[in-house]
């Protein structure tokens, strides 16, 4: 791998990320109604209520500067103190020293409200994803290599329809099926850990959750599945056609060699920019699997960010899921080109 294709992917990856940066301070202001409402009571005074959005820096101008329309058209000014005292520079000022602010809502800093969220949800797409690597990539193999065969046509149905499947609905159905007193009720219904149980050992904590970590990692797992599944299938019956495979044969190699020595290097290819991809789409699928199954990581803390318009969360939460998906991609693309030379010229 050169080192000017090394420095042009890290160079792309840093504009993403100051791109991200500077929507994440936008959308977030654009979102209608006053932050101060869902947090404060309703019969507190005018005076306190902008007490709280000038210690929050909800008072101060959002830019350095002011669009003033005059006789010779609009024309941009700096208003009053804005230079060193607005919204934009408090949020720069913060990335940069590796702060998100505080939570509204919460009154504690946003690195430590989502520091108690991450690591659930990090264990629970870590898991789902590689369970989905593992099975789906094996999976899709053998369907490719018996391509017509009826191993294939079933995996093929079921991969189709999985992968049209929301994940929450997919998530409730196995709820209904497997934990509820209706169903079989074989596994907890929800959260991390049965509530208010002490455990005699640490093993029986383990063993506790993990039996509630079955349904959550099986419904993100089989939504990953489809994809890893149907495009590795597809990568193997195209390698299977190339014109490496027809010489194999002709020297005489076996089917299992010709199958790993050729077939699969080479169709493992397209997956390894699938895998970085699809943590971004499980990152977003997992908000509405931890809402099924009150998973206390950071689908929740989303959802509770957005119903009390705590600002600092929401924009801490993209931050992060924005920027991790950004840095798998980057490690895909080097990743990639250590595999095939030809995308380094």
């Amino acid at each position: 791998m050169t080192w000017r294709y090394l420095l042009r992917r890290l160079g792309r990856a840093a504009l993403t990320i100051v791109a991200i940066a500077l929507l994440n301070f936008v959308l977030f202001r654009m979102l209608p109604g006053d932050p101060t409402r869902t947090f404060l009571p309703r019969n507190v005074s005018h005076d306190r209520r902008e007490q709280i959005r000038d210690q929050l820096g909800l008072n101060l101008p959002v830019l350095p500067v002011n669009l003033v329309f005059t006789n010779q058209g609009p024309q941009i000014r700096g208003l009053p103190d804005s230079l060193t005292r607005n919204q934009l520079l408090t949020y720069v000022d913060n990335l940069i020293h590796l702060n998100l602010g505080d939570s509204f809502s919460a009154k504690r800093p946003v690195v430590a409200v989502i520091a108690e969220r991450v690591w659930p949800t990090v264990l629970l797409v870590g898991l789902a994803e590689l369970l989905a690597i593992v099975i789906g990539l094996f999976v899709g193999i053998r369907a490719g290599w018996k391509r017509g065969g009826m191993f294939d046509t079933i995996n093929l149905n079921v991969a189709l329809a999985l992968y049209a499947v929301p994940l929450f609905w997919l998530g409730m159905i196995l709820l209904m099926a497997f934990a509820s007193p209706a169903g079989l009720k074989l596994f907890p219904t929800g959260h991390m850990t049965t509530p208010g149980a002490v455990f005699s050992s640490p093993l029986a904590q383990l063993l506790d959750s993990g039996s509630h970590l079955v349904l959550p990692v099986t419904t993100l797992a089989l939504g990953l599945y489809a994809g890893f599944a149907l495009i590795m299938r597809s990568s193997v019956v195209e390698a299977m056609a190339e014109d490496y495979v027809v010489t194999a044969r002709a020297k005489g190699l076996r089917e299992a060699d010709i199958l790993r020595r050729h077939v699969v290097p080479n169709a493992l290819l397209p997956t390894v920019t699938l895998i970085a991809l699809a943590l971004g789409s499980i990152l977003g699928g997992a908000i509405g699997v931890e809402q099924v199954f009150t998973w206390p990581g950071l689908g929740t803390l989303t959802i509770d960010a957005i119903q009390g318009k705590d600002y600092p969360v929401l924009q801490g939460i993209f931050l992060i899921l924005t920027v991790t998906v950004v840095l798998a991609n980057l490690l895909a693309d080097v990743v990639y080109g250590l595999l095939d030379p030809r995308v380094r010229t």
